[in-house]
């Protein structure tokens, strides 16, 4: 695995069309191989208690791409356009079961980098909470 600088920006829009945007960028590891590709990082401001939340993004050949987090903030979600992936998230207060539906996956990556932008909703027992647009850029240093 390389070494490269990792920038996530999600657009998270709820039913009443406002908009919250969070970006962080970090130092972190890609690699590529067979049209697979994995992107690894961590990030202390996520979870508010400056414990690290440890990120794992494997985007398949298939054009599945998978988000797994570890840490006190805990999860594993699928995103897979047309499909609809069922996830428990814990926190230190709880777990949560919730809904990831892909609406649509657009894969720039490359052996040196790119950009990987996902469009999916998040639901919760059932309910929609928002919609989300997060594009993950990697750049090698």
């Amino acid at each position: 695995m390389k070494n490269v600088l990792v920038k996530v920006k999600t657009v998270q829009s709820n039913e009443n069309s406002e908009n919250d945007t969070i970006e962080l960028t970090a130092e972190g590891k890609f690699a590529a191989k067979d049209g697979s590709y994995l992107i690894k990082y961590s990030d202390a401001f996520l979870s508010g208690d400056n414990e690290p939340i440890h990120t794992t993004v494997k985007v398949g050949s298939d054009g599945a791409v998978s988000v797994t987090r570890s840490g006190n903030y805990q999860s594993r979600f699928v995103i897979e356009k047309g499909r609809r992936c069922n996830c428990l998230y814990q926190t230190p207060y709880g777990t949560m079961s919730m809904g990831f539906y892909g609406e649509k996956i657009e894969n720039n990556l490359n052996e040196k980098g790119g950009k990987l932008s996902l469009w999916y909703t998040v639901d919760v027992n059932g309910a929609e909470l928002n919609r989300n647009q997060m594009t993950i850029s990697i750049k090698e240093v």
